[in-house]
């Protein structure tokens, strides 16, 4: 495992910095391999030494929402309070923020809206034998759905999530971040044709002034928003993925948010996340 694992990471940092016959070409290559190399020894010793304990039960809460929905702003700050919880008894507990694009008719356009995510949701409806799509939505784990502004609900799906075991595992890390693209290390302890790897670069502190729609005259902060989804069949248990920006700027508010899918199921095996600091 540990050689399959060092040379898928190094051979795309070599052939980013090197021609074939090893001469540099760049000499301000050296800046993303010096990157690279901190990004690879950290990947390896977290991997390594999480390794020799069993996976740890998690919950991927997804939140689908919309700035013009007039419910949706309690449920928007569920789960502030739920990501601040978890920030503070250091849970494992992984938020996402997805803004849909069905509200958009109501006078005012969500800026952090796509149709990528009103697609996933209608994916969920399918499994979860929904009748309608609707907002506040929240989903945990793949498995449960209610109103997503529910806090009884959300607590005991969480704390349920929290309680189960989890027999997969998933490590990611930051190789570096060039261009329009976010390179990202992964291994996980299963592949396979039924799985995907989902990778969600996610922003927080994201205020907006409403001015139209259900929630005129309201300013709201979002935290966890999904900017970047970005989904691969998982058919190798380790390996380089590379996740287009689309022009989107990296900031100190944004972090990675990987997951491991069945794609029929939707039930989500295994969760992890990761900073863009070296």
């Amino acid at each position: 495992m540990a050689c399959l694992v060092e040379r898928k990471i190094f051979e795309p940092m070599i052939r980013a910095g090197y021609d074939r016959n090893g001469r540099e070409i760049k000499n301000d290559i050296r800046k993303r391999i010096s990157f690279s190399i901190l990004s690879i020894f950290f990947f390896l010793h977290s991997f390594y030494s999480a390794a020799q304990d069993p996976p740890k039960p998690f919950a991927v809460v997804e939140l689908f929402t919309s700035e013009g929905c007039a419910t949706c702003p309690p449920a928007e700050k569920l789960l502030n309070s739920i990501i601040t919880e978890s920030k503070k008894n250091n849970t494992r507990i992984f938020c996402i923020e997805y803004h849909v694009d069905y509200w958009n008719h109501g006078g005012w356009r969500d800026p952090f809206s796509k149709n990528q995510f009103t697609m996933r949701q209608n994916m969920y409806s399918a499994v979860l034998r929904q009748r309608e799509l609707y907002t506040p939505q929240m989903i945990v784990n793949g498995e449960v759905e209610f109103t997503g502004s529910d806090s009884l609900k959300a607590k005991t799906a969480i704390n349920k999530a929290l309680e189960k075991k989890t027999e997969t595992s998933l490590f990611v890390s930051v190789d570096s971040v060039a261009g329009d693209t976010a390179f990202v290390n992964y291994v996980a302890s299963q592949a396979g044709k039924n799985f995907s790897l989902h990778s969600v670069i996610v922003e927080s502190d994201l205020v907006s002034k409403i001015t139209k729609g259900e929630n005129a005259g309201t300013t709201i902060t979002h935290n966890q928003v999904a900017r970047i989804f970005y989904s691969t069949s998982l058919n190798e248990k380790s390996g380089l993925i590379k996740i287009p920006l689309k022009g989107m700027k990296m900031n100190s508010n944004c972090f990675l948010i990987a997951f491991v899918q069945h794609k029929q199921s939707m039930r989500i095996l295994a969760a992890t996340s990761c900073s863009f600091r070296p």
